[in-house]
């Protein structure tokens, strides 16, 4: 069991498959944080399937600040604000600790997190989200969407990046590869341009291209090409990873998930299985959580209705794990 009684130090191994070490006492505070989730009970490598290893950093020094009884609400919204955030110089980074927040119920931290980018200005968001890629700019705006109340300033600092041509679109994505254009449809949807760019692109690529592409793919991002590809009804696409993945023997399968979490391995093989018959065994497996674009907008109407990108309701230093 990985208890705070223990002298040596607790190894975490966190979503993004890097190894994070936590001291004894700090992992019995950060335990007293999160009771319901019973990390204490598990046996190490404790896995973090949800939680960054950027992010576990951060939650670890949270949970030794607030363990401090003498600590005012005014001194920690004071510490949270001028030294805990402000340290993150990236939109990204503060979406993600929110995220791991509201996922383990951190209540104090989630209204923290959600209070101080609120209280961001528009040019400050600006500076925040300049060097961010596409997709992170739609992640952002799908996350804003979901936690946040007031949004005006920071959709009015992102809109002016993601109101694009269709041809400028697709000269920003034209060095994608299959996986990154898949994981753009994923938070594409309100964008209609950018749909129809990446669309556009994926049907351009040539079968030689896309089998190498696919080729360079592991196991877990098959199965999202595959997912996407048939909702997207990208039948190709769809029916050139099956092939790939029914041409694998069981043992090929079993190497293609060695680097990934322990818990998540079975579910990437139970899933493989049903690619390599065709998937007629179970529809639901493969149901794709992305398909609704009820109450939608495309982007570039946005600025005629209240200036917000409507989007679908949702729901380092590290060592990293060889396989």
């Amino acid at each position: 069991m990985a208890t705070a009684g223990d002298s040596k130090s607790v190894v975490c191994i966190c979503c993004d498959r890097k190894v994070v070490d936590v001291d004894p006492k700090t992992w019995k505070l950060f335990n007293e944080m999160v009771p319901d989730e019973r990390f204490d009970e598990q046996i190490e490598p404790v896995e973090m399937t949800h939680v960054k290893s950027t992010v576990l950093k951060k939650l670890l020094t949270y949970s030794v600040r607030i363990s401090d009884t003498t600590c005012s609400s005014d001194v920690l919204k004071t510490w949270m604000y001028d030294e805990f955030l402000h340290s993150e110089e990236r939109l990204t980074s503060l979406m993600d600790l929110l995220k791991a927040a509201d996922y383990l119920d951190i209540e104090s931290l989630d209204a923290g997190v959600i209070q101080y980018v609120e209280d961001k200005s528009q040019e400050e968001i600006s500076y925040m989200v300049r060097n961010e890629n596409l997709r992170s700019l739609l992640k952002i705006v799908k996350s804003a969407r979901y936690y946040l109340k007031n949004t005006e300033k920071l959709f009015s600092a992102l809109l002016p990046l993601l109101s694009k041509s269709q041809e400028e679109f697709s000269q920003m994505i034209v060095k994608e590869d299959i996986l990154g254009l898949i994981k753009l449809i994923e938070v594409a949807k309100p964008c209609e341009k950018l749909c129809k760019a990446v669309h556009n692109l994926i049907l351009s690529k040539s079968i030689n291209q896309l089998s190498l592409e696919i080729h360079n793919q592991n196991l877990k991002a098959l199965i999202k090409i595959f997912k996407v590809a048939r909702a997207e009804k990208l039948q190709p696409l769809q029916d050139m990873v099956v092939k790939y993945v029914y041409d694998k023997s069981h043992e090929e399968l079993v190497q293609m998930v060695s680097t990934e979490l322990p818990c998540y391995q079975s579910i990437y093989l139970v899933e493989a299985r049903y690619l390599r018959v065709g998937t007629t065994e179970d529809e639901e497996l493969f149901k794709y959580p992305f398909n609704d674009t009820s109450n939608q907008i495309p982007i570039e109407e946005a600025r005629d209705s209240s200036n917000q990108i409507p989007i679908e309701e949702a729901g380092d230093g590290s060592k990293k794990v060889s396989g």
